[in-house]
């Protein structure tokens, strides 16, 4: 996935301390807001988690890096099960030109690509229903959309 301003790269171990901080800038604020509290020990788990059982992308805009998302196939639909855009980056067409591109990729393989977003992620909802996802369902705390 390389385009003329966003080039993927995979994790490295070095990338671990830049990863948790912008785990923890990106999500602080939604995380209290969507459940009213945010736990250092719960995140840190979440974080580890994906740290240590998922395959992890860089996204990188100029040589730095700008984000990270984790793509995971499934049987039958890609699953995007996260995408975080360090908030200086924000706006200015990154994650859309990255799921844009998952979106050809789960073309090319015919399948439908998932995700879910927090109820207090209306940016990111509104980008995902401007993309052509639509919601699917709606859980405690998440909507799962689909674009087909």
């Amino acid at each position: 996935m390389i385009s003329m301003n966003v080039r993927i790269r995979p994790v490295e171990h070095s990338d671990y301390d830049w990863l948790l901080d912008l785990h923890h800038t990106v999500y602080r604020e939604l995380i209290i807001k969507e459940f009213g509290y945010w736990d250092d020990d719960e995140e840190l788990g979440l974080f580890l988690e994906a740290w240590e059982t998922k395959k992890i992308d860089i996204i990188m805009k100029q040589g730095n890096s700008v984000g990270m998302f984790i793509i995971d196939s499934k049987n039958d639909y890609l699953w995007l099960d996260e995408i975080q855009i360090h908030p200086q980056y924000q706006n200015q067409g990154i994650g859309t030109e990255v799921i844009v591109q998952l979106i050809l990729r789960a073309r090319k393989l015919s399948l439908p690509l998932r995700l879910r977003v927090l109820h207090a992620n209306q940016g990111a909802y509104r980008l995902y229903q401007k993309l052509g996802f639509r919601q699917i369902s709606r859980a405690a705390h998440h909507n799962v959309m689909e674009l087909s």
